[in-house]
């Protein structure tokens, strides 16, 4: 009989995703933010030392990071592997066997049209947000990998423009004179197209949070557009995100 240590780690990490409230728990971490323990417990529907027990867990499978903050401790995804091994999973559940309706439904439709996913925009949001800063060449696939993109001189104008400062994110080269590869491809759950993930997709992210276009739902990872967001769209910026 095989000993414990000699269990491979894939096992390991499969069971412990694996475990219903360790799942709600990592699909809520999936928004990119920091929680408490305390917040995890409410929403995974278990009492405070159980969840101090599952996030233990968690931490020492490296699944999820600890930060203590004065009295707190807070905790997150341990990086972003791991929030594309869970996107891939859940594309799995999605899938098998197959629904075709799943999205269709009422309280799926708000995820389905924007969310988070570790920090940058997903659903059909994401996905339009992707096509159209391709199509307007204010990014690029890189030469050696067309997966992953780097903005160019047209985009980090476009974005200072409207008052998003990109410059630091590109279009120099680094040390090694590569250009800085600041997007790459993620494919989205819902939309089963790639939407973009990457320091700038995290920037832009935040911008149109801070600038009060989109708003987080505290209940899930949805999205939602705000009547300020509504109109800037409509009267700015109509083109790149509403057509497709």
């Amino acid at each position: 009989m095989k000993s414990a240590t000699s269990e491979p780690r894939f096992a390991r990490i499969a069971a412990t995703i694996g475990d219903a409230t360790r799942a709600r728990t990592l699909s809520r971490l999936l928004d990119g933010r920091h929680y408490t323990a305390t917040e995890l417990a409410r929403h995974a529907g278990v009492a405070a030392a159980t969840m101090s027990a599952h996030l233990k867990l968690m931490v020492d499978e490296h699944l999820i990071k600890v930060r203590a903050q004065g009295r707190h401790r807070y905790f997150t995804l341990a990086d972003g592997n791991v929030a594309h091994a869970l996107e891939a999973l859940l594309r799995v559940a999605d899938s098998v066997p197959a629904d075709t309706t799943r999205w269709q439904r009422l309280h799926m439709l708000g995820l389905r049209h924007a969310r988070t996913c570790y920090g940058h925009m997903a659903g059909d949001l994401g996905v339009r947000l992707r096509d159209a800063l391709i199509e307007h060449q204010w990014v690029v696939p890189d030469e050696n990998n067309l997966v992953q993109y780097r903005i160019t001189p047209k985009g980090v104008a476009a974005l200072g423009v409207l008052g998003c400062d990109v410059s630091m994110l590109g279009p120099a080269p680094n040390m090694r004179g590569q250009s800085k590869r600041v997007l790459y491809d993620c494919m989205d759950w819902s939309e089963r197209r790639d939407h973009f993930a990457g320091p700038l997709a995290i920037k832009l992210l935040e911008f149109f949070i801070a600038q009060n276009w989109l708003k987080r739902d505290k209940e899930s990872r949805a999205l939602q557009v705000t009547v300020a967001g509504e109109a800037w769209l409509q009267g700015n910026m109509k083109k790149l995100f509403l057509q497709s």
